[in-house]
């Protein structure tokens, strides 16, 4: 069977390299030599201090906000209406 692409029948071309293009896969999926190199940091010595400086400014201290945190009353709830919606799943398949 031939390519659509190959018969020039159908009018499209084939994806370019640009719209062809995937995700980046995830840091931890990858070397860690590969990983240093896209983040611009070397492995052995880290940042310089002027690097440093530089993303400090650009995305701020690496903190977490002041967010509410785990709340056990909330956790609770969910579990409960969880452990709820498999034991009435069945009454509602039988009904």
């Amino acid at each position: 069977m031939k390519d659509q692409y190959d018969s020039g029948e159908s009018g499209h071309q084939p994806p370019s390299d640009e719209t062809n293009k995937s995700e980046p896969l995830p840091a931890y999926t990858l070397a860690g030599d590969v990983v240093s190199n896209e983040l611009g940091a070397n492995a052995e010595d880290g940042l310089t201090a002027q690097e440093a400086k530089s993303r400090l400014e650009k995305h701020g201290r690496n903190e977490l906000d002041d967010g509410p945190g785990v709340q056990p009353f909330k956790i609770l709830v969910r579990q409960v209406a969880n452990a709820m919606m498999l034991v009435g799943q069945p009454l509602v398949l039988r009904g």
